[in-house]
């Protein structure tokens, strides 16, 4: 059984380096840099949150109601704002996250993912690859590289159990928990951070989160063979005629897949994965959308949305939207809520009407970083 975490939400930095109060910042929609913190942990799934620092009525926390169980001062430092924070929490509560409160980009997703992956080994924290060499300085010249092929950077929310994190604050300052964890001996589960999850450090930063949104469109045909099994949305759909194609013919991934290419204007689904090319003979369309979602991340990219649309008089679509929508949910790291799966016919007009095939549309909204000199 999952149990509910809580939030230690750390705001009680001086944010020398920013220049000012960089959690009272506004972004594009009008909200604060600490509500839009706090708000996707709840949208991730946290029952509540303790939020540590001196903050006033500009950083709109009040538009969170009782979702804030508290707010305390901070300590000088992290560890001392960590213990403060687990002193506000109510007895009963068993595991927590922490949390920078300047990391507003922090998407429901990331945070579900860190809490599943928690609750099976104790913690688990977010981390990125180091694409670019690690250096050692000092007296401003090199002085030794690190391998790379294992370094990661830590990002949050830490979510761990609350004995553990108790045992972490009464060690030495850190600015990671996790790492102190570690040091101590116990498990920590990584899951696959993002890049939009910064923490602001500088005014700079706050450009770096402008992002752009594009749509792409795509639709598949294929016609029914009695002889293959069928597949749609990546499952199989049993007692059902099954499809002509290259690969598995599904003909909703297919769809999908062209229409998030689209959005990345990285061509088409036959460009990437040619039906001359014996390795894709059969093959699942899983690895095709795995293989597009990469390009997605390799982008700076976000998927945000897609409205998926099966056209054809059979199968009904109704017994397996569900299985299917959650199949989705997991393969794009989409919650279901951003997956729109429907059926329709076309009075039986049309190959599709004769019964003699299946299409499939799909539209994929995504976000891009804006680049400089272009225009959010």
């Amino acid at each position: 059984m999952v149990e509910h975490v809580w939030g230690i939400v750390a705001a009680a930095g001086e944010a020398r380096r920013f220049g000012g109060d960089k959690l009272a910042q506004r972004l594009t929609n009008g909200d604060t840099v600490l509500y839009r913190s706090c708000a996707q942990l709840l949208a991730g799934g946290l029952k509540r949150l303790v939020i540590v620092g001196t903050l006033g009525a500009d950083h709109q926390l009040e538009r969170l109601g009782d979702a804030i169980h508290a707010i305390v001062p901070g300590g000088v430092q992290r560890s001392d704002s960590v213990r403060a924070g687990l002193a506000a929490l109510p007895a009963e509560v068993k595991w927590v996250a922490v949390h920078d409160g300047a990391r507003p980009f922090v998407r429901a997703d990331l945070i579900k993912r860190c809490v599943s992956a928690a609750q099976k080994t104790g913690a688990a924290v977010p981390v990125l690859e180091c694409v670019d060499t690690i250096a050692l300085t000092r007296h401003g010249q090199l002085n030794g590289t690190f391998d790379r092929t294992h370094l990661r950077r830590i990002q949050t929310p830490q979510i761990m159990k609350r004995s553990w994190l108790e045992e972490v604050a009464t060690q030495v300052s850190s600015s990671d928990e996790s790492s102190v964890l570690q040091a101590l001996g116990y498990p920590v589960a990584t899951v696959a951070g993002e890049e939009e999850n910064i923490k602001l450090t500088y005014p700079k930063d706050l450009n770096r989160t402008a992002r752009r949104y594009v749509t792409g469109m795509g639709f598949d045909v294929h016609r029914f063979d009695a002889q293959r099994p069928l597949y749609l949305g990546g499952l199989h759909i049993e007692n059902e005629d099954g499809l002509v194609g290259h690969s598995d013919a599904d003909v909703i991934l297919h769809a999908l897949v062209d229409a998030i290419l689209g959005g990345l204007s990285a061509g088409d689904i036959g460009s990437h994965f040619p039906p001359s090319d014996q390795r894709y003979k059969d093959a699942p369309s899983n690895l095709f959308v795995k293989h597009t979602m990469e390009l997605v991340r390799s982008a700076g990219a976000r998927l945000e949305h897609v409205d998926l649309t099966l056209i054809g008089e059979r199968p009904r679509l109704t017994p397996h939207r569900d299985r299917i929508r959650a199949h989705l949910s997991d393969l794009l790291e989409l919650t279901i809520t951003s997956i729109s799966l429907k059926a329709t016919t076309t009075e039986g007009l049309g190959f599709t009407g004769r019964g003699e095939g299946l299409a499939a549309q799909a539209v994929a909204t995504l976000s891009l970083p804006v680049v400089e000199g272009e225009s959010s």
